[in-house]
């Protein structure tokens, strides 16, 4: 059972320095940021330090090569780490079914967005840019543009799950 137990440790402190690596890999000069972030999210969110430097690292692979800096994907990806731990709570699912669905922010994917009352066509997505002040039509945006689009969308649309897990962190469910 000892040893068992130390090879569990020994995997465990591995996989948390992997996941500082990714970290600093995917963020540069911003790292430190997002390993403060990561160290507040399992009283802030319900997620443990390790699977939130996971899930920013890989938010922040995906902005960073949409065309953000690494300033803004440290800021997206905290953001989106965050908010994925309030939908996990609201909407009562599993966080790997919530990262998957927020990883639509970067790809355009929106089926998987649906599970989470996110409804983002085209034409929602276009008039949300009107509101906003936006001219561009979706197809002269950049990569980067399109990012940001569908962030501020996602963001706009989750309103009153945002603070869920602090909300109700002391009851059953969470």
């Amino acid at each position: 059972p000892l040893a068992i137990a130390g090879g569990a440790a020994i995997k465990m402190a591995s996989d948390f320095e992997e996941s500082m690596n990714k970290v600093d890999v995917a963020f540069g000069s911003a790292s430190g940021e997002v390993k403060k972030f990561a160290q507040t999210t399992l009283d802030q969110f319900g997620i443990a330090q390790g699977t939130a430097l996971d899930m920013a690292a890989l938010f922040g692979d995906m902005s960073t090569s949409m065309g953000l800096s690494v300033d803004s994907a440290a800021d997206l990806s905290t953001s989106l780490v965050g908010l994925a731990g309030d939908l996990a709570s609201f909407k009562n699912m599993n966080i790997q079914e919530v990262t998957t669905a927020l990883n639509g922010v970067f790809t355009g994917e929106t089926e998987s967005l649906k599970r989470l009352g996110i409804v983002m066509t085209q034409v929602n997505l276009q008039q949300f840019a009107q509101e906003q002040g936006i001219k561009k039509t979706l197809k002269a945006m950049t990569q980067a543009e399109k990012v940001n689009l569908r962030y501020q969308f996602v963001m706009a649309k989750t309103s009153n799950a945002q603070g869920d897990f602090a909300r109700t962190s002391d009851g059953a469910a969470n």
